[in-house]
């Protein structure tokens, strides 16, 4: 380009109200930093490996003992070197922080295992951060933790005919609950809610093989028949709100993802003050004949719940000091209460913000993010209320996700894909062009005087 070409496009570009290229300055990404270093390498096949195999045992119990070791070695071999983002820096800030718990817990040998879970939890949600990069990765990854689910799900079917299911009153008849031997009940039914979340994350990659997609569309009735037949009032309700929130999003996906982003947290917030024990037992009613007017005793143990984490706001009585020390000696079935009680109030700050910024990710940088994050909102609302799924394995392997959904699903090669940058052509070819330009031209000779 020459001088008086350039002028001339610096001028067009000013009565356009567009910048004018500054062709001397190195390129520079959307986070402000040149792009003088490589992009990085592709992730060994053996920590995806690594990592699929991790998550498909995490939906077959709670108890996973050797998964951080897993983890540790996926990372290691992974042949890049993490790259943390806010997400990232959070997560470890809330292992520090739940390892620090030890040293004002009044019963070690209790919090030290949850400790454990709490950072395994966090391990996985940074090793899907660095490892799943491609839309091949996010598949593999996701398709592991589905067909655990897949599989659950099928001897739950079977051992619910083994024991007569098909003779009770009806399908919706949630007074007889059939689950898996060994099992907590509630546990397999929000793992399957999870996968059933997951299963939309992956559908909703650009370029997935159509036969690939119907399969996990396949998924679907089996992991809701199974989540019907375990009772589980609150799992059920996630489905429903889930299923619904796709079809508002079709619509209305910006509105949708706003009233679930305002409803989540406020929800979240009053349930555990008992300022919606009245609406949430005339919901109960219409929830079949299992009604107990305490919601399975949860409106008896959330007050004593608040009262324990009162006696130590701030810093919390310990992970897994509550269901011990209250007179029904259970957890607290309540996302809020339970890390408040856990981690104290700047441990709950922690963990919000973790899930909040790795939602924002999802919501700002993909087109489809907005219905994505409604749907994991409304869908994990129910079970976040009146259950405990805090540190489950497969809340976190969904939120991270989510979370990479936006680059990489939109990377095709080895390498998470990033944001397209200017060349010396483009950075003038982006000005508005007259009327007349011929864009299949070089626009760096050939744009014309205004």
């Amino acid at each position: 380009m020459t001088q008086a070409t350039f002028a001339r496009s610096a001028r067009h570009a000013r009565d356009e109200n567009v910048p004018a290229p500054d062709l001397l300055r190195p390129a520079r990404r959307p986070g402000g930093h040149p792009r003088h270093q490589a992009e990085p390498q592709a992730v060994s096949p053996i920590s995806i490996a690594i990592l699929c195999v991790v998550a498909f045992l995490i939906c077959w119990s709670p108890n996973q003992r050797y998964i951080a070791l897993a983890l540790v070695a996926a990372i290691t071999v992974s042949g890049r070197i993490p790259r943390l983002g806010t997400p990232d820096v959070l997560a470890l800030i809330l292992a520090v922080w739940v390892v620090a718990t030890l040293g004002w817990t009044p019963n070690v040998d209790v919090t030290l295992p949850s400790v454990y879970l709490y950072g395994a939890c966090c391990l996985l949600f940074l090793a899907v951060r660095h490892l799943v990069t491609t839309r091949r990765s996010l598949l593999a990854v996701g398709g592991a933790y589905l067909v655990g689910c897949v599989i659950r799900a099928v001897q739950l079917i079977a051992e619910s005919l083994a024991a007569g299911a098909p003779a009770r009153g009806g399908a919706l008849d949630l007074n007889v609950r059939y689950g898996i031997e060994g099992y907590n009940i509630n546990f397999t039914a929000y793992s399957l809610v999870t996968g059933c979340v997951l299963a939309i994350v992956v559908t909703n990659v650009s370029g997935l093989p159509r036969l690939i997609k119907l399969g996990i569309y396949a998924m679907l009735p089996v992991l809701a028949y199974a989540v019907l037949l375990s009772g589980t009032r609150g799992a059920l309700v996630a489905l429903g709100g889930a299923a619904i929130c796709l079809v508002v999003g079709r619509l209305m996906p910006r509105l949708c993802a706003l009233i679930a982003a305002a409803a989540a947290p406020v929800a979240l917030a009053l349930v555990p003050l008992g300022i919606t024990e009245s609406a949430l037992l005339w919901f109960e009613s219409y929830l079949g004949q299992r009604t107990t007017g305490d919601l399975s005793g949860r409106l008896v143990v959330w007050p004593e719940a608040l009262a324990a984490w009162s006696d130590s706001l701030f810093l919390g009585n310990g992970p897994g000091v509550f269901p011990i020390s209250n007179s029904m000696g259970i957890g607290a079935h309540n996302l809020v209460l339970t890390v408040g009680n856990d981690l104290g109030l700047l441990g709950l700050l922690i963990y919000v913000a973790v899930v909040a910024s790795a939602l924002a990710v999802a919501w700002l940088r993909s087109a489809s993010g907005p219905r994505l994050v409604s749907v994991f909102l409304i869908a994990l609302l129910p079970i976040w209320l009146t259950g405990h799924w805090e540190v489950a394995m497969g809340f976190w392997l969904l939120l991270a996700a989510v979370s990479v959904f936006p680059s990489a699903a939109a990377a095709p090669s080895g390498v998470r894909q990033r944001a397209a940058v200017p060349t010396r052509g483009t950075a003038v070819g982006q000005l508005r062009q007259p009327v007349g330009f011929d864009a299949g031209v070089n626009p760096r000779v050939s744009i014309p005087a205004p």
